[in-house]
Formats: structure tokens, C-alpha cells, sequence
């Protein structure tokens, strides 16, 4: 049977734009790409895993369609199309149309519509159909032969519906989802339906009745008279929502199998869009070759293997009279500490590697090495400090090597981190892409190596001359992207601040990650068991006042109870979020139960349950994983765990810390945590006297500000007022307005738009400071921090009011949350140096945000407290003092 996919487009363009909401792409002039490069990126990766036979693309037309004319109000709840997304609409239609895509429209229907036609025609040929959407009207079109596909994230793969599927989503069967979404209504489309029924009294009333005629004609057999009274007012909402849902399938349009066919697909007349676009790395994606683009097939290389003594020792010879070498470990395992070497790649010029294989299975003709020898003296070179070394990603491979002993001295250069440092808010840096856009090179794709999705094998069952050319290529590229990305970083004025921090950077965290942490799992699972009794009761109180068990984690199910059943305000739609939740719980006490239920049961399933599955069976300790590519700021971030968010503000969320602590008898934890930085920052970034007169008196500027804000005496603030100073501290310097700051405080707009103007009335330093960072930002089109690091601010010129409002938070907040972390990358290499320098077997275990953690002996525990404050307190200077909160003791709870 042919495989034929059919992409609801503006579904997927909605989706991809609002997947990068949170940080839009755009190019360096400023024009938006996110809806670009989200749906071509989907779209090649669907044709990539799912290989189908053929595939066709049906759109919306842009002019009201027949439910327009039915119900004036159909899909009238839905907001205005962004102006950044509606410049993109055009661009993607040109993409598809130059690609060969078949590409279907009709004005007066939509794309359901002329899936369903499509699916109609195609009813008895011999044809698995999958339609790409997220919507659930398109689930009555599920049968045997026709399934729905929704598209995975970064989290999850993709989940196909076939009719088991549906019935286990809705409780009923495909057929029937017209009967159901005609009861239940569909906010995505502002089809009513019947207000008070939701998805689980809908799916019994159509299973009982089979369908809405039956159900309309047997009203007086239900039996629940809410229900009954509920269907018989609602009569003339079902009917039109039946019509409003059901799809047409016989839409007056052309098509055929063979317009759809896959072989008629040409990329290569968008490969000059796509780099005008400056998203090269979708050409990578789905095999794309394009005419221009350079592979392993037209350049020649020269890939060696490395079998026997003598070619190792002439590569040794090589490595030790080289300017820089490029090397890559080819690993069975992503985790590093639980890796084995497979082999080993070396480059030492442009076009020429070298593969060392070490594990792999059958045999190599006049193998003859010994992996213990040539370890042993690959060890002499790594820890040989006049060797330098570059790679990708480098970290990876120095905490492997770390792991069997072996120390790589000179660190010179890592390619993702110059990558990242160049353009910080591109969301991949991986080599195949930093290829395309630097080298014009397309790679060998991995899953040519180990296989597909599926089949894939590990890399250690590879044979050894089939692993050679990928890994030599990793070497060789990695050498080539070397110069151009250093000459990048040298014309943007950032070599400095690369070379000084964020490459030494690199051997603090391999052994920060290797040391790991000690966590008690014991406590963690006693806590677990308080907290699950405690979720158990909150349960109960909450069926109890809804009246009935739901699943609590359903926003479907919640906003059923909170706006059906209870009848309460609906604030943004029918949304169940945070912010609605805490402006309900002014009207009824549900939602500040459902919000304490939520907290228990993030910590006991992230924290308590989560953290203990990270156990390393060797270590016995949590080895997180440090990112320094992540965060356009450069702050860390962590997986695997995320130790960057452990709650501190409630007592449970505090109780977790008591688990940890440090593994050896008789230690101690230290903990140094900045007091303030960001605003001392602010203070020396702005010159405001006030804030500097305040910590230059080392006064509490919380306590400062409600007094200055207020006319008061210091004295005289109370502690309300002190937490509200220090949320309009923090939320100034996030660029919080009167809206934000309104939620914040629990006050009216109006009031929260006052204490702003006062707050800069007081510290007006720090408003010319914020003008004259956003005024730089439009003009200059970055914003920099404290040692040079900066962040392109484009998005100040999106035509989306939200866009740049974030843009503006973001180009406010940069300079300071960026120096604070650079900050602390300074003090840590500078710890770092002091404490292998003085031999001392203290370690350093954790890194959160301003905060360090330190396993110590009780030896060196005076002489730990003093290092880790002088240099955390002196790693730069500000106009301010920096102050350092540091402190000792059995756990990490105690200590605070």
C-alpha cells in the first residue's frame, strides 16, 4: 500500500510559530523566521522518519468559508493573526510551491474540508492515508485505512490515532466525534454546544443514544433531569454545531495520487531562500542535496584508519608537532560517565583525519594494537600542556577521558560554544548544522551509520571502516570551523571573553559533573510518602467541593468543574494556568486547592520521585549535566536533573534540601550564595547614588526602597512592605510593567503603575539607565554585558506589539543577568585554580544560579570558607561591594 500524508498547513504554521513565542527567530535584519523554520523543519522531518510515498499540503482559504454563513460567530473568539506571522504566510507558500509540493486550496472551504474530500476519493484504493493535524474534528475521519498523526515535540515523539487511540482520547469512536464535539462544542472553533456537559457526560450521552437525531428524539429517556433539561434548551445549539463540525468531502477541487507523489519533490530551487533566511540547517534535513552544497562525495578527503603500531606511532609524530588538533570520541553511550571509547578521530589540517578504532566487532585486516598501549600513550598527549585541543561540544569527551584517568591539559577552542557565543539565541548548534552555514558542507548523516529509527545499533556493532569516515569527518570539520568561527569571534570583539572564561569554563564543569552529588535518597522517599498523604487529602477536599472525582491534572476536566459546573469567570478563555487560577481564588476557595495540589505534586514527582532515577549504580551520587549553550545570557543551565529550579519558597519545597548532603562521615557542605547581585549589578551598570549609598552601607535595600518609595523610615517598613519592594526591585530589572507587576502584587493596574512611577522617581538613575539600554538596543541591534557578551535585539523591530515587549524585557534584563553569570564562571575557575593548586580534597558539587555548593573535609572547612568568599567577593569590581553569603553545615537545608 502507498503511504500518503496529508498536512493541515496553517495548523502546523500556527504551531511552529507559537513554539518559538517565547523566543522568536528572526534574521540579522530583522525579518521574522519562526513560522519558517518551524514548519519546514516539521515537514522534512515527517518525509524523513516516516518515509511516505506521497505527500500534499491543504490550506485555509483566506475568505469566510459556508460556517461563516451559518453562525456568524464561528471561530470569532480567535485572535487577530499576528502581523510577524501573516509576513511569513507568503514566504512559506512560495517555499512549497518551488519545492514541487502538491499544494491544495479552495476560497469558501477549509483544509478539513478538502482532507476529508481527499480521504473520500481515495476510500477504495490501496492507500494508508495519515493526516498531520492537531485538531480533534479531524478524528471522525479515522478508519482503517486513515489515521490522524500529531506531530511530537522536544519531549515526546509523535502519537498516530487510529480508531483504538480515539476511542481511548474520547470514549467514543470515530464516527461518532461529530455527535460529541455537537454536545460539548469546541472553543478552538467558538462552536458552542451545550454549556454544562462536558467531554465525559458528552461521550455517555452519544454512546447511550448512538447518535444526536436519537438523542433529540429520546430527550425524556435521560435520566438525569440536570442533563435532560440541560440537552432540551440546547436543541437548536446541537443541530447547528452537528452541521458546523461534520466535514465536507466533496469539495470542488483537482488532484490526484501522482501530483502527490514524492519523486516529484525539487529542493534545490530553495536552497538560496533558505540561506537568505539564514537557516542552512534545514537543508540537512530529509537528505536534501543540493547543486552547490559540499559532501564527502564531492571533496576529496583523505580518512585514515589506524590499524597497526606504526601508522600510530607516525600519527603521534603528527599530533605532537601540530599548532592545534582536532580530535572526537566516538562513545557507546550519550551519558558520559557511563561511557566506553569506541574510537578515537584526530585532525591536524583541513580535509585529512585519522580513526583510531578501538571497539568494534568482527575483525580488522592487520590490526595491531594493544587499547591499553595506545591509551596509555594518547594519555602522555592529552596531558601534555603544549598540545592544544579543539572540538565540539568538548566537555563530552574531556569528562569521558576524566572518567579513565585522563586529564586533557590545553583546551583551546570548542566550536558549539563559539557558535553559541556568536548568535546566542539560535536554538542549535549542533555540527551538521554549524557545517552548512560556515563550510557549505552537508555531513554524513548518523543514522546512515547506526541505522534508522527503529533498527538503530550502537555504535560499537559498527564495523570499524564504516564508523571511520563519520568520525574522521567530525575531526576534519571541526578543524575547518576552527579559524572561520575564531575570526568571528575576534571581529565581534569576543575572543576575550571566550578565551579568558568560557573555554577555561570547560575543565571546571567536567569536574564539577564528575564529582556529582551526594543526595540521601532515604529522606527524599520519606518525603515523598508525607507528601503523597497529603496529596491524598487535598483530593478529597477537592472532589468533595466539585462534587464529583476528575482527574485534577486535566485542564479539559478542571475547566469543565471551574466554569461549567461552578460556573466562575472565564479570564483567557477557558485556561486553567497559574495566573487565572491565583485571580480565582478571590471567587471561590477550588482554585487555590487545585494551585496547593499542583505545588505537592510538582515536588513529589520532579524532586522527590524524579531526582532518584538519576542515581549514577557506580558513584552512588546525581551527576547533572551543565549546558553553557542554552541560555542567551550564558547563565548554566542543567539536565538530567534540573537542579536549577529546586523550590525554595514554601517549607515542604525547603525540606528537600535536607537530602542533601555530603556522602564521606564527618564533612561538611559549604554553601557561598551572591546577597543581591543583580542589583548590585543594576546599581553599577546605572550610578544610582541611592542604591550605592545603600549597599556601600551594606543596608538592606528591600527595607530602602519601601522607605524611599513610601516617604517612611527605614525603621518604620513592614514586612508587607519590604516584599513588595523587593518584587518592584526584581521585576524592574525584568522589565515587569503595570500588568505584570499588578498579578505580582495582588494590586489594581492603576496602583502598580504608580509604585512603578515612584520607584523611578526615587531611583531615577536606574530609568535612564533602562532608556538609554533600549535606546542603544534599536540603534546598535545587540545589548552587552559587564566582559562583552551580547545578545541581538532585532525583535525590537517585529511589527507584534507582544514580540517586542518581550524583546524589550529580554534587552533590559540581558547586561545584568549575563554579568551576574559571568560573574560567578570567574570565581569558579579561580576556586578551581587555588584548590588543585593547594592540593586540597574539598569539591565543588553543585552551581545554581548565584549559589555554589562545596563538599568539604572538616580540615579544610576554615580555610574553604574564606577562599570561596574572597574570590566569589573579588572576581571582578564594581562600583558596589559584592557581598557573599557563605556558610557550613551537615546538609544543605541546615545551612540555610
Amino acid at each position: 500500500m502507498k503511504k500518503l500524508f496529508l498536512i493541515d498547513g496553517m495548523a502546523l504554521i500556527y504551531r511552529s510559530y507559537y513554539a518559538f513565542i517565547n523566543n522568536p527567530l528572526s534574521t540579522s535584519k530583522g525579518f521574522p523566521t519562526s513560522a519558517i523554520y518551524g514548519f519546514l523543519t516539521s515537514v522534512f522531518k515527517i518525509l524523513k522518519d516516516e518515509k511516505p510515498d506521497c505527500v500534499s499540503i491543504a490550506m485555509d482559504a483566506q475568505k469566510p468559508t459556508f460556517r461563516h454563513e451559518m453562525y456568524s460567530d464561528y471561530k470569532a473568539n480567535r485572535k487577530k493573526m499576528p502581523d510577524d506571522l501573516r509576513l511569513q504566510i507568503p514566504e512559506i507558500n512560495q517555499l512549497l510551491n518551488k519545492s514541487n509540493f502538491s499544494f491544495l486550496k479552495k476560497e469558501g472551504y477549509e483544509a478539513d474540508d478538502i482532507i476529508a474530500t481527499v480521504v473520500n476519493k481515495f476510500k477504495d484504493q490501496d492507500i494508508l492515508i495519515y493526516i498531520v493535524t492537531g485538531d480533534k474534528d479531524i478524528m471522525q475521519l479515522v478508519n482503517d485505512k486513515v489515521f490522524v498523526y500529531s506531530p511530537g515535540n522536544k519531549f515526546s515523539g509523535p502519537i498516530v490515532y487510529d480508531q483504538r487511540k480515539v476511542y481511548e482520547k474520547w470514549s467514543v469512536t470515530p464516527n461518532k466525534i461529530c455527535d460529541l464535539l455537537s454536545i460539548m462544542g469546541d472553543n478552538s472553533d467558538n462552536i458552542p454546544g451545550v454549556k454544562g456537559i462536558g467531554p465525559k457526560t458528552a461521550s455517555k450521552l452519544v454512546n447511550d443514544f448512538d447518535n444526536v437525531p436519537n438523542l433529540l428524539k429520546s430527550i425524556e429517556d435521560i435520566a438525569n433531569p440536570r442533563i435532560k433539561g440541560l440537552i432540551d434548551s440546547h436543541k437548536d445549539d446541537i443541530l447547528m454545531a452537528n452541521e458546523l463540525v461534520k466535514l465536507k468531502n466533496d469539495v470542488p477541487v483537482e488532484f490526484d495520487i501522482d501530483s502527490m507523489d514524492l519523486d516529484r519533490l525539487d529542493f534545490k530551487n530553495i536552497e538560496k531562500d533558505l540561506l537568505d533566511y539564514e537557516m542552512p540547517s534545514i537543508l540537512g534535513l530529509n537528505d536534501i542535496k543540493v547543486n552547490n552544497l559540499e559532501s564527502i562525495e564531492t571533496i576529496s578527503k583523505k580518512y585514515n584508519l589506524i590499524s597497526n603500531k606504526k601508522q600510530f606511532n607516525h600519527l603521534k609524530e603528527a599530533i605532537n608537532g601540530a599548532s592545534v588538533i582536532s580530535f572526537d570520541l566516538e562513545t557507546t553511550d550519550i551519558n558520559p560517565l557511563n561511557a566506553d571509547i569506541v574510537g578515537i578521530s584526530f585532525s591536524l589540517s583541513a580535509n585529512e583525519a585519522y580513526y583510531i578504532p578501538i571497539l568494534f566487532p568482527g575483525e580488522i585486516k592487520d590490526y595491531s594494537l594493544d587499547k591499553d598501549t595506545i591509551m596509555s600513550e594518547l594519555k602522555a598527549i592529552w596531558e601534555n600542556p603544549e598540545n592544544a585541543f579543539i572540538g565540539q561540544n568538548i566537555k563530552y569527551d574531556c569528562l569521558v577521558l576524566s572518567c579513565i584517568g585522563i586529564d586533557v591539559k590545553n583546551i583551546v577552542f570548542d566550536t558549539m560554544l563559539a557558535a553559541h557565543l556568536i548568535n546566542p539565541i539560535k536554538t542549535r548548534y549542533a555540527l551538521d548544522d554549524l557545517c552548512l552555514e560556515y563550510l557549505n558542507y552537508q555531513k554524513i548523516d548518523i543514522e546512515s551509520v547506526i541505522g534508522y529509527r527503529g533498527s538503530q545499533v550502537n555504535m560499537s556493532e559498527v564495523e570499524a571502516d564504516k564508523v571511520k569516515d563519520y568520525a574522521c569527518e567530525d575531526a576534519d570539520t571541526v578543524f575547518q570551523l576552527y579559524q572561520k568561527l575564531r575570526d568571528e569571534l575576534k571581529s565581534k570583539e569576543l575572543l576575550e571573553l571566550f578565551e579568558n572564561i568560557e573555554i577555561p569554563f570547560i575543565s571546571v564543569l567536567v569536574e564539577l559533573e564528575k564529582n556529582g552529588l551526594f543526595v540521601d535518597i532515604d529522606i527524599l522517599k520519606s518525603l515523598s510518602l508525607k507528601i503523597e498523604k497529603k496529596i491524598t487529602l487535598i483530593l478529597s477536599n477537592i472532589y468533595e467541593m466539585s462534587g464529583k472525582e476528575f482527574n485534577v491534572n486535566s485542564p479539559q476536566q478542571l475547566a469543565e468543574v471551574l466554569f461549567d459546573e461552578l460556573e466562575l469567570k472565564q479570564i483567557k478563555k477557558r485556561s486553567t494556568a497559574v495566573e487565572v487560577l491565583e485571580a480565582l481564588k478571590n471567587y471561590h476557595p477550588l482554585p487555590e486547592i487545585v494551585l496547593e495540589y499542583r505545588h505537592l505534586n510538582k515536588l513529589k514527582t520532579t524532586y522527590l520521585d524524579g531526582i532518584p532515577k538519576f542515581l549514577n549504580q557506580k558513584t552512588k551520587r546525581i551527576h547533572t549535566s551543565f549546558n553553557q549553550t542554552v541560555a542567551s545570557t550564558g547563565r548554566l543551565s542543567s539536565t538530567k536533573p534540573n537542579f536549577q529550579n529546586i523550590p525554595i519558597r514554601t517549607n515542604i519545597g525547603k525540606e528537600i534540601r535536607k537530602g542533601f548532603r555530603p556522602q564521606t562521615l564527618g564533612w561538611k557542605l559549604i554553601s557561598a550564595d551572591y546577597s543581591q547581585i543583580e542589583l548590585r549589578i543594576m546599581a553599577h551598570f546605572s550610578k544610582e547614588p541611592a542604591l550605592i549609598d545603600a549597599f556601600e552601607k551594606d543596608e538592606d535595600v528591600h527595607s530602602k526602597t519601601a522607605a524611599l518609595v513610601s516617604g517612611g523610615h527605614i525603621d518604620l517598613v513592614t514586612p508587607d512592605q519590604r516584599r513588595q519592594a523587593k518584587i518592584v526591585n526584581y521585576g524592574i530589572m525584568y522589565g515587569a510593567g503595570p500588568f505584570r507587576m499588578s498579578q505580582e502584587l495582588n494590586i489594581s493596574i492603576k496602583k502598580a503603575k504608580e509604585i512603578i512611577d515612584e520607584y523611578f522617581n526615587t531611583y531615577s538613575m536606574v530609568k535612564d539607565f533602562i532608556d538609554k539600554t533600549l535606546i542603544n538596543a534599536q540603534k546598535e541591534g545587540y545589548v552587552k554585558t559587564y566582559f562583552g557578551r551580547q545578545r541581538n535585539t532585532y525583535n525590537l523591530n517585529s511589527s507584534n506589539a507582544n514580540v517586542v515587549n518581550a524583546e524589550k524585557r529580554a534587552a533590559i534584563n540581558m547586561p545584568i543577568q549575563g554579568t551576574a553569570s559571568e560573574l560567578i564562571k570567574v570565581a569558579m575557575i579561580n576556586i578551581n585554580k587555588i584548590m588543585h593548586e593547594k592540593k586540597l580534597k574539598s569539591r565543588m558539587v553543585l552551581q545554581v544560579h548565584d549559589e555554589l555548593l562545596f563538599e568539604v573535609p572538616q580540615n579544610e572547612e576554615d580555610l574553604m570558607l574564606r577562599l570561596i568568599k574572597n574570590e566569589m567577593e573579588n572576581s571582578i569590581k564594581l562600583s558596589v561591594p559584592i557581598k557573599v553569603d557563605c556558610n557550613s553545615g551537615a546538609d544543605w537545608y541546615e545551612i540555610h
